[in-house]
């Protein structure tokens, strides 16, 4: 799928609403990355399109924050398992679970491996940083961060202060634009004014 009619999926999965970012700030365009997780076709392209750009580092297992993080890290892992170089996944929760087997980690991996972090989407990048930060408190190598949207609120900022760069498949900016009436599929265009 090209990144264009990548773009145009994601956009028909209605994923930006009005809702609360996590620090209390209401936006209007807030992305809502579940409409977009939910939906198998879509998820698949974009798991693929991610896991290009992942493929192109050293990465040997690609984590998420849970909830989206993780499952989007699980799509990935899922599209790399027909390559010759499949990537494990892993879940990082926020906080350390006490029973089974405990700890911020979902399952442990030998010391020193080396892992790229996904999510939906990057704002302040708060989320992506704190998940880099316990993989290598844990002595895991990040080889970078992955995610589908880039609001360009910090992210890409926050995460260079912290040596990992930031790869997003779309930008905010860009999205919008696309959004705009006045910016019409050509085709859709054609069907409004019966030419």
């Amino acid at each position: 799928m090209t990144s264009a009619a990548l773009a145009q999926a994601l956009l028909d999965r209605a994923p930006f609403v009005t809702a609360h970012r996590s620090d209390g700030l209401l936006l209007s365009d807030y992305f809502d990355g579940h409409r977009v997780l939910g939906e198998p076709a879509l998820l698949h392209a974009l798991a693929l399109a991610l896991h290009e750009r992942i493929a192109a580092t050293t990465a040997e297992v690609v984590a998420g924050e849970v909830a989206a993080g993780g499952q989007l890290a699980t799509a990935v892992s899922l599209v790399s398992a027909s390559t010759p170089r499949p990537l494990e996944a892993r879940a990082v929760r926020r906080t350390a679970k006490d029973y089974g087997l405990s700890g911020r980690l979902s399952s442990r991996v030998p010391e020193g491996t080396r892992f790229a972090v996904v999510d939906d989407v990057a704002g302040t990048g708060a989320a992506l940083e704190r998940t880099v930060l316990e993989l290598r408190r844990q002595q895991h190598p990040v080889v970078g961060a992955f995610v589908i949207l880039d609001r360009q609120q910090g992210a890409a900022e926050a995460l260079e202060r912290i040596d990992c760069p930031l790869t997003a498949l779309f930008r905010l900016e860009d999205l919008t634009l696309l959004r705009r009436p006045d910016r019409a599929p050509e085709s859709a265009t054609s069907k409004r004014t019966g030419t």
